[in-house]
């Protein structure tokens, strides 16, 4: 897979996050999330638990989008 390729996907994937936020919340909410191609495919509360997970199943986790559903009320300072 070239750079553009995995960068093409990226973007697609960053959006599908963004169009299904609603429903990932309700789905996922405080869990970390793997997602690859618009799926998801993986997720777990700790992100070692996911990142196991993801080598169980053969995921090369640089490969993916991954992101904390932070639970509703819970405010991230950065």
């Amino acid at each position: 897979m070239d750079d553009l390729q995995l960068l093409t996907g990226s973007i697609a994937d960053l959006n599908w996050l963004k169009e299904n936020s609603g429903k990932l919340i309700d789905e996922f909410e405080g869990n970390f999330i793997a997602i690859k191609d618009k799926t998801v495919v993986g997720f777990a509360p700790d992100i070692q638990i996911l990142f196991s997970k993801l080598r169980r199943k053969g995921v090369n986790e640089d490969l993916v989008l991954i992101k904390k559903i932070t639970p509703r009320g819970e405010i991230i300072i950065l």
